[in-house]
């Protein structure tokens, strides 16, 4: 898949969840989609991460998702990010 992707995917979540299942029951994709929303003042992004039954916060760094990803995203390190942001701003 990542063949087909432009080369600026590379390393960056397109929130495909080729990551998942997640061992703990998050939506990887859509708190990455919540945390680059939130990232450029979308208030309505925080309001929905908020409202998810798990978050970055819920992450245990297994990485079992890291090995999925076909874009070379570490996704257990990324969960630790936006968890530190999301943090700041609840």
């Amino acid at each position: 898949m990542s063949s087909f992707a432009p080369p600026q995917a590379n390393g960056k979540c397109v929130y495909c969840n080729h990551c998942k299942p997640c061992p703990v029951g998050i939506d990887i994709g859509l708190v990455n989609k919540y945390y680059d929303l939130a990232k450029v003042g979308d208030s309505l992004a925080i309001e929905h991460y908020k409202t998810l039954e798990k978050n970055a916060s819920d992450c245990i760094s297994c990485g079992h998702c890291d090995s999925r990803c076909p874009f070379g995203v570490k996704q257990s390190l990324r969960m630790q990010e936006i968890d530190e942001y999301m943090d700041q701003l609840l």
